[in-house]
């Protein structure tokens, strides 16, 4: 369906300055947050003889996920897609010898790729700004604990899965329309509802996509107890219902993208 060349192309596009900028920014204050948080507070995040990276790693993934993934990933999308709207370049791209469908879902793989890089990067800091409070406060002991790279992997894994569906209907909105506002804002707006039903322990929060990332997984932030969400083993019905929502929402860009007119 796509080659290592088409998929260079698009990386190539990423490398657009708002998108790597946005990138970078975010890394950058989730780092600047967990380090200020430990070290402006050192007395009440350090327990004697506990595993430090535990505690770490789920509220940086509980920071990231609940209150930046979201709009990382509704900007992410939006300029990856505006890039080709702004300079009419679907036309072109539609009238080249390969299926509409191969050019539309490359993209999506490339967007779903440039996310976990970042996630992966996030994980790196998580490791690095652990390493840095050790030279600084000692007393917080990262460099006596072994780092929960299996804990890292699966809180992350866990996540990410969540998101899956506001991917998916970002990845729609970008499509079928042309202007960066709309889907923007619409994407915005579904993430601050997101929060609020997703803070109340309300059933609502198992329909609603945008509050998946908030509770598929307890993270110590909100209660979820009454949402009603469905355990399989080490998988979940929150993550079963991302997966659905991003397959329906992907397949109907591809299907509306696969007759679009491009006269």
């Amino acid at each position: 369906m796509f080659s290592i060349k088409t998929l260079r192309a698009e990386f190539i596009k990423l490398k657009y300055a708002p998108i790597f900028w946005l990138t970078a920014v975010v890394l950058l204050v989730m780092i600047a947050i967990t380090f200020a948080s430990y070290y402006l507070d050192v007395n009440s995040v350090a327990r004697l003889g506990d595993n430090p990276w535990r505690k770490m790693i789920v509220a940086t993934n509980g920071i990231f996920f609940i209150f930046m993934a979201i709009p990382f990933v509704v900007l992410l999308v939006g300029a990856a897609i505006y890039i080709e709207h702004q300079a009419n370049a679907w036309k072109h791209l539609y009238v080249a010898p390969k299926h509409r469908i191969s050019t539309v879902f490359v993209k999506l793989i490339t967007l779903l790729f440039w996310f976990l890089m970042t996630s992966i990067a996030l994980c790196i800091c998580i490791v690095l700004c652990g390493y840095l409070l050790d030279f600084f406060l000692p007393e917080l002991e990262f460099g006596y604990f072994p780092i929960l790279f299996s804990k890292m992997l699966s809180t992350f894994a866990h996540s990410i899965i969540a998101l899956l569906g506001v991917f998916g209907i970002q990845f729609f909105l970008s499509l079928r329309f042309k202007g960066f506002l709309l889907p923007a804002c619409l994407g915005i707006i579904g993430f601050v509802v997101g929060i609020i039903i997703g803070s109340l322990n309300n059933p609502l929060a198992k329909f609603y996509p945008y509050s998946y990332p908030l509770i598929v997984k307890d993270v110590g932030m909100f209660r979820t107890d009454k949402i009603g969400i469905i355990e399989y083993g080490w998988f979940n019905s929150i993550e079963l219902s991302s997966i659905v929502c991003f397959v329906v929402f992907v397949s109907f860009a591809l299907f509306l993208e696969s007759r679009r007119s491009i006269t």
